[in-house]
């Protein structure tokens, strides 16, 4: 095959808000004035984080007065001689997918994550395994350069698209000169923040790119020194606790105060105290920190006012402009998806009111005409005060059916992890803690299967710690596996 019938094929994958398109236009502005054709096309992902965005792109060399040649608008796998990934996962979806070949394949990656919908809504672990990835990379790719350009960008405030570019210059895998490319880059808006990551990134790829950015080693805990007086009466406090606890501690009460009250913190703080009275391990104090932790977190549940506490924080919409990359001269809406339930407002009631209304089909009948999914604009006047009411009921928790709801299982939980037969079937029930998480119907089967768990725990109260991970792992599993577990568990026990 002649030069001129050779075309250097490269496939992208590039989240939204990463400038997939704009690194798309400057590989192509970099071929043109460098005298070479080049052809792209581009599929769009379903939205920032269920699907990226992928684009192809042809390179061809042109040669005297040569017609434009038609070259293809798919990638063929086997057929790719660059591969970049914005994304490490994004790279091990170009390895499955067949586009990454040991003799052809330049792959060029950020190996940074950026957690997926599916990742962040399983019931247990979800996420890709990172360290797989890299090392199919290493044994499919003909070249796999891969670093934390994420951490090169926001050093210099600007996006992955101005790294990926600096990599593919650094790799070699396009023959077009250093200075084309940041000809290109030197213009218009952020021009010098692209350049400072293109070179950063152009350096790391010439060294080889392989290996993550490695953050300096992070400093032992410090409490740090109060400046207010709610830091003057508790930090003496949680100095008073063992080291390794201090940190998680710190955090609970924050978090617990922000949640409800400092009388609230006291009662997690107690339960705490009850926890490293059981441990056995004074070095590391695993169960408290274990048990601690799912505690705090299982305290400040998830309910109506906190919902509402959390949209109208001083901060979110700062927050929000950060996600989506938009400064404060940028007008933005906020569109939010709601879906109240029956059983969150009766939560919100007095217990014997909330048991009530859960127990009268025609009361739930009627709030369910008026409940329901529907999209709300957080961002107006009318919704911000319609919050800001609904977060004041916090102060009424106590009182509430959910508040004795969640108590009653979270004593239930507590109370096995402190009376169980040894350490290791301590820690084991306090791993159930991080069962509950999610919000309405996920919420309510995490607790629920929770809750199954400690009641073959009362059949069978010598189940070791193994048995007892055993049922943690499949109850975060399909319902198929959780009940084959459960009812397997107990047909060993009852022989």
């Amino acid at each position: 095959m002649s030069r001129a019938d050779h075309t250097i094929n490269m496939v992208i994958a590039a989240l939204g808000g990463e400038g997939g398109g704009v690194l798309t236009n400057w590989l192509i502005a970099t071929a043109e004035q460098s005298g070479w054709w080049c052809q792209s096309t581009s599929l769009a992902g379903v939205a920032q984080r269920t699907g990226a965005t992928i684009y192809y792109l042809e390179f061809m060399p042109r040669e005297g007065d040569q017609r434009a040649p038609v070259m293809s608008l798919f990638p063929a796998q086997g057929d790719i001689d660059i591969a970049v990934a914005s994304e490490i996962a994004e790279a091990g979806r170009m390895i499955s997918r067949g586009f990454i070949s040991p003799d052809k394949s330049a792959l060029i990656a950020s190996d940074h994550r950026v957690f997926g919908i599916t990742e962040k809504s399983a019931a247990g672990d979800g996420s890709v395994d990172r360290d797989l990835i890299l090392e199919m990379g290493t044994r499919y790719a003909r070249t796999f350069i891969h670093f934390d350009m994420s951490e090169i960008v926001q050093r210099h405030g600007t996006v992955i698209s101005a790294a990926l570019l600096g990599a593919i210059a650094g790799s070699g895998a396009l023959p077009f000169s250093l200075d084309c490319f940041r000809n290109l880059i030197s213009e218009g808006s952020g021009a010098q923040a692209n350049l400072a990551a293109f070179d950063e990134s152009f350096k790391r790829a010439q060294e080889g790119g392989v290996g993550e950015y490695v953050p300096a080693a992070q400093a032992s805990f410090v409490l740090p020194t109060a400046t207010t007086s709610l830091g003057e009466r508790w930090l003496p406090r949680l100095a008073e606790l063992p080291h390794p606890l201090q940190e998680m501690a710190y955090h609970s009460v924050n978090r617990l105060i922000d949640y409800q009250d400092e009388a609230y913190a006291e009662q997690w703080l107690a339960r705490l105290v009850a926890l490293i009275d059981r441990e056995e391990d004074r070095s590391d104090y695993s169960l408290s920190h274990e048990a601690g932790r799912h505690l705090a977190l299982w305290m400040a549940y998830e309910d109506i006012p906190r919902v509402a506490q959390l949209k109208v924080r001083p901060d979110r919409e700062d927050q929000i402009r950060s996600e989506v990359k938009a400064d404060a001269a940028q007008p933005m809406t906020v569109a939010e998806f709601f879906h109240p339930r029956v059983e969150e407002v009766a939560a919100l009631l007095p217990r014997r009111l909330g048991a009530a209304l859960l127990k009268s089909e025609t009361i739930r009948r009627l709030l369910g005409r008026v409940l329901g999914p529907r999209t709300l604009r957080t961002d107006r006047i009318s919704m911000q005060l319609v919050f800001r009411g609904l977060s004041g009921l916090r102060r009424f928790r106590r009182s509430t059916l959910g508040y004795a709801h969640e108590h009653e299982m979270i004593e239930r939980w507590l109370e096995k992890v402190l009376t169980s037969g040894d350490q290791a079937q301590s820690r084991a029930i306090a791993r159930l803690g991080g069962m509950v998480k999610g919000y309405g119907d996920t919420r309510y089967r995490t607790t629920s299967r929770l809750m199954t768990i400690l009641d073959y725990l009362d059949t069978a109260p010598d189940a070791d710690a193994g048995t007892i991970d055993s049922l943690h792992a499949a109850a975060m599993a399909p319902d198929s596996r959780f009940e084959s577990a459960r009812d397997g568990e107990a047909a060993a026990s009852a022989a």
